[in-house]
């Protein structure tokens, strides 16, 4: 009885069965370490998305490198938000002006009850009604500019040595003390002569020391009379003006208000 004979295997396919099995003793040995270095190639696309991201929306990254936002502003409480509406009021009420400018027609036009109703005069004696003090006020000095105003205390023989002493007058001021037609208007506003002689385009003569303390609507916003160094146009019509102001200024104002550069006053154009 004949029985078949088997074939022999072909050398390829033992080869092919041996390149398989090598693969698969490789990929068993490595797979943790595939499954590692594809996790970190992964996580490094995920963190440079997360930087742009970041750097866009404006977050921080954490330590896992995951996007942690910023955190957001806390709520005011209601005291800070009352703080904050109170100096909002009081800065109005001093850059307010409802009576014009005073020497737009060379003064003539002042009505006293006007300034004694304007927001600032009104500001002031709500202030001293609450018990606010002059002396609190902060002091607002500019070298080389004359503010305008209404004096609420004569400057011509009231002697300074300086400007600051000058401001501390003011301070010290209160309404009523001194007659006149702006006696019941404070003093927020002052100009300081420290020159031997100090122009102003006026029919007085100014000279050093003197010390005008004055009333202005809107005293952080003030009108200003002369500033910095003076133009040819201004020196044409006052010859005899300086290169440069000589008067120093200043104001007071409530903490918290920002002085304003202010305006050109009428007398700018004198």
């Amino acid at each position: 009885m004949q029985t078949s004979q088997e074939k022999p295997q072909s050398p390829w396919k033992l080869v092919l069965i041996g390149l398989l099995a090598l693969a698969c003793g490789f990929l068993t040995m490595n797979f943790h370490h595939i499954l590692r270095t594809t996790h970190i190639h992964l996580s490094l696309a995920q963190h440079h998305k997360t930087t742009a991201f970041c750097a866009f929306a404006g977050c921080k990254l954490g330590v896992d490198g995951s996007a942690i936002p910023e955190s957001l502003p806390a709520e005011k409480s209601a005291e800070e938000r009352l703080a904050e509406e109170k100096l909002a009021n009081t800065t109005n009420a001093l850059v307010t002006r409802i009576c014009g400018s005073p020497a737009v027609d060379g003064y003539a036009h002042v009505v006293p009850k006007c300034l004694e109703d304007s927001p600032t005069a009104k500001w002031w004696a709500e202030y001293y009604a609450s018990g606010g003090k002059q002396a609190d006020l902060v002091v607002h000095i500019e070298k080389q500019a004359d503010y305008d105003g209404l004096a609420v205390y004569w400057g011509i023989n009231n002697k300074k040595a300086s400007v600051e002493e000058c401001a501390e007058h003011c301070k010290k001021h209160m309404p009523n003390t001194v007659d006149g037609p702006f006696k019941a208007l404070p003093c927020n506003a002052f100009a300081f002569c420290p020159d031997d002689v100090c122009f102003e385009p006026d029919a007085h003569h100014h000279t050093k020391g003197d010390c005008w303390l004055k009333f202005t609507e809107g005293p952080a916003s003030p009108e200003v009379n002369m500033r910095g160094v003076l133009p040819d146009s201004y020196r044409r019509r006052h010859p005899q003006a300086p290169a440069a102001v000589q008067w120093q200024s200043g104001v007071l104002l409530p903490p918290g208000v920002t002085l304003t550069n202010g305006t050109w006053g009428p007398r700018w154009s004198w």
